[in-house]
């Protein structure tokens, strides 16, 4: 007998706007394509008229006071509850595992989520070159969950304010745990991009599809510049994209009563969220991921499956370390053959804000309905390697039903693990854990930023200044595991740290 309330997935959709259009749609109207779009994937158009439940990744290309009603109107539909999410890259697939829980419980009949940016449109905007006709922007009037920062002001003084600098700092750690060089590591990263670079590169919906091999993608040759050691520009998540996706899901016996084909049904066979601790200065490790390792077992676990038994991943790979830091947290290694994504990664699909995993969401689920039987597991990451979400996919459900889990004690127990804040105003020797050299636009170093622990074992933030061959020198020469001498400066307000055998 057809279980009630076992969720399915049972349409989905992407849109890429082109980049010459003359007058490109705001992330409202690509948002409306896709959900339509995804009805016309079920087979019956006539499901929008029953969802009863919309759920919108946050957007930062636009603002809407009410962009969950909007859409609704769009849609000419009613749903009765309607959520906007936090930032967070993790957010699409936090949201299929909350739809499968609601549809499960009885409490949503059918849910659409959907996420968009237009942000090259934007871009194009401000330039001078197109003038948008998109609504007014206004504030959200409400927010499924509390907006919260992705560090502290004190970190973000020491460069973790953007992605290619915070990973950078975890890239450099993982490097170094690893026990690889920096030239064997850079190509073991290049290798990685490379192999997304092919798989954009096949995908219609891709914002580059020009393959490129690891050398091209990881050395620094112009326009191809560094960023953020070891990062290059082609290393580094493209948030200058108009994209977006949509999911349907309902339960099984709806789709069945409304005579959606079951060749278009998808089952998320399991899920879990988990958050590292907050702060990425006060995580004993830098490199490692208690958070996705807990989500990804228990996710496994209410599938049925172990990681031997999934055919294809589709991991956030915002930066190399994201896939990495997934493979070794669910005990896949380094060489293992098994594709690494479906989508292409955000710097050659595109990274569309936060939605991008609900492209790789949408790509699994047609990967799924062609091979008849494959398993798909999904990572989805927001912030920094902070908020991780795991979905497992395949043609039936999983071997326990979707409920609305306490995983609170886990969570508690990652969060017990968290270090003091870092000292602000440090004196004496530090050893180097990990660091970042910034670059200018030039291509030329500007500064180093390390962390490390003072002789007390507190963790302390340093920077150190200058001229660019000195600098450049630890883009050969690891820093980690050296001590160096650290004071505090009033005038700037900063620690500053000097290394043996180093000047500038």
């Amino acid at each position: 007998m057809t279980a009630v309330h076992t969720p399915v997935i049972v349409g989905v959709s992407q849109f890429t706007q082109a980049k010459d259009t003359p007058s490109p749609a705001d992330p409202l109207g690509l948002m409306t394509i896709t959900a339509k779009n995804a009805a016309k994937d079920s087979g019956m158009e006539k499901l929008l008229e029953h969802v009863d439940t919309i759920r919108v990744v946050n957007i930062f290309s636009h603002a809407y006071k009410d962009v969950c009603g909007e859409l609704a109107k769009n849609l000419n539909i009613s749903p009765k509850y309607k959520y906007y999410s936090p930032v967070g890259g993790n957010t699409p697939q936090l949201y299929i595992n909350k739809a499968a829980n609601d549809i499960t419980a009885g409490k949503s009949r059918v849910t659409v989520i959907t996420g968009a940016e237009a942000g090259f449109a934007a871009r194009r905007a401000q330039k001078g070159e197109i003038t948008l006709n998109w609504p007014a922007y206004e504030a959200p009037q409400y927010l499924d969950g509390e907006e919260r920062e992705g560090g502290s002001d004190h970190e973000f003084f020491y460069d973790i304010m953007a992605p290619p600098y915070a990973y950078a700092y975890i890239e450099n750690a993982l490097r170094h745990a690893s026990g690889r060089d920096i030239e064997t590591h850079r190509k073991i990263i290049g290798d990685i991009c490379s192999r997304l670079s092919k798989v954009a590169s096949r995908n219609p919906y891709a914002w580059f599809r020009t393959e490129r091999t690891a050398d091209e993608i990881s050395k620094p040759v112009a326009p191809n510049r560094f960023v953020g050691f070891p990062y290059t520009l082609w290393m580094s998540a493209n948030l200058n994209v108009d994209q977006s996706a949509a999911v349907l899901m309902t339960s099984e016996a709806f789709a069945e009563e409304l005579g959606i084909p079951s060749e278009k049904w998808v089952y998320p066979m399991g899920g879990a969220s988990f958050n590292n601790i907050w702060n990425l200065s006060r995580r004993p490790e830098l490199f490692t991921s208690p958070a996705l390792e807990n989500a990804g077992k228990l996710a496994l676990e209410q599938a049925g499956l172990s990681i031997n038994d999934i055919d294809v991943f589709d991991f956030y790979n915002c930066f190399p370390c994201a896939v990495e830091i997934a493979k070794n947290a669910l005990g896949v290694s380094i060489d293992d053959k098994r594709e690494i994504s479906l989508t292409g990664g955000l710097a050659y699909f595109g990274g569309p804000g936060n939605n991008y995993s609900l492209h790789s969401i949408s790509n699994v689920v047609n990967y799924i309905r062609a091979t008849l039987g494959k398993k798909a597991l999904v990572t989805a990451l927001g912030w920094f390697n902070t908020k991780w979400s795991v979905g497992v996919y395949g043609k039936e459900k999983g071997a326990f039903p979707w409920h609305d889990r306490d995983d609170s004690a886990i969570q508690e127990q990652i969060e017990q693990a968290a270090l003091p804040d870092p000292i602000e105003q440090a004196e004496g020797i530090l050893e180097i854990e990990s660091y970042i050299i910034v670059y200018e636009k030039s291509g030329l170093p500007h500064h180093m930023t390390v962390t490390g622990r003072l002789e007390n074992g507190r963790r302390a933030f340093a920077f150190m200044f200058g001229p660019p061959e000195v600098l450049s020198r630890f883009e050969t020469h690891c820093p980690i595991g050296k001590k160096g001498k650290v004071t505090y400066e009033p005038e700037g307000g900063r620690n500053l740290i000097s290394l043996e055998n180093e000047s500038g």
